[in-house]
């Protein structure tokens, strides 16, 4: 193991801070491997400190491309905690996407999603979401978005337009039939009272966004490996930087038209009288 820059008398004793500690200082300089290690010496008490080491480990692991390793370590971190975090559920959620694809991710999710301990996590609801998008449920996405919007209160630190994750919804919305149950969660009000505060959120890029730039911007970016988001590199250039960011742009207005174009197909839909509903 790569020396450590906090030291303590010995390695069985054991602190599971000071390993967590290390594993972050190894993570931070590019010790991959090391930083691995020591986040495994974290005693896995299902306590605090061990959710924290959890997380890093799996969400490093997919980094690494080892989403299968990263689904055994998280579900194993998961089954020893009465409380797991919204953060080590969606890490694992993840590592299942990578690995087997978006509807085992979303089976995750919404099992927690019924657990006191996570229900209120607005960014667990936006996750689940935008999984419920990758498998075509596009009713579900929807009202899970109302929830994210509502549990938000107008506080929005994700940006779900740049999201690749939401695209097919947003596809689906511009472009294809709705669902009665579509309609009915687009007229919820929450849609008009955020949807000016939504458009102005600006985010790095996922990690599983990054899959949809261009091959020539995406040769620009760099894995922040803490925040599992993407970002110009130091040697990109000015211009490179410029253009990443009008892609950026771009690419929210687009998913921006496409819900707008939604909420008015939804909105020009007559509500059913009760003469219909016999």
């Amino acid at each position: 193991m790569h020396a450590a820059k906090h030291s303590r008398e010995s390695a069985a004793k054991g602190d599971d801070q000071i390993a967590f500690e290390n594993g972050t200082s190894c993570l931070e300089v590019g010790r991959y491997q090391s930083a691995l290690e020591w986040y495994a010496e974290v005693k896995p008490t299902g306590g605090g400190w061990d959710r924290r080491a959890s997380t890093d480990r799996v969400s490093l692991l997919v980094a690494l491309n080892r989403a299968k390793e990263a689904v055994a370590v998280g579900m194993q971190a998961i089954s020893r905690m009465q409380q797991p975090s919204a953060g080590l559920i969606s890490e694992v959620a993840r590592a299942w996407n990578v690995h087997h694809g978006s509807a085992e991710s979303l089976t995750l999710c919404r099992h927690w999603l019924r657990h006191s301990a996570v229900c209120h996590n607005a960014s667990l609801w936006l996750t689940t979401a935008a999984y419920a998008s990758q498998c075509h449920q596009f009713a579900r996405s929807l009202r899970y978005l109302v929830q994210h919007l509502e549990l938000c209160g107008g506080a929005f630190i994700d940006d779900l337009f740049l999201d690749r994750d939401f695209a097919p919804l947003w596809h689906h919305l511009e472009h294809e039939a709705l669902s009665a149950a579509e309609v009915a969660a687009l007229r919820l009000p929450q849609w008009l009272v955020h949807l000016e505060a939504l458009a102005k959120v600006r985010e790095q890029l996922s990690f599983e966004s990054c899959m949809h730039v261009p091959p020539t911007l995406r040769a620009i970016l760099r894995l922040n490996l803490r925040r599992m988001t993407w970002q110009p590199h130091s040697r990109a250039t000015p211009s490179q930087i410029a253009a990443f960011a009008s892609w950026c742009d771009a690419v929210r207005l687009q998913s921006c038209e496409s819900l707008a174009a939604g909420l008015r197909k939804a909105l020009a839909v007559q509500p059913a009288t009760s003469a219909d509903c016999v």
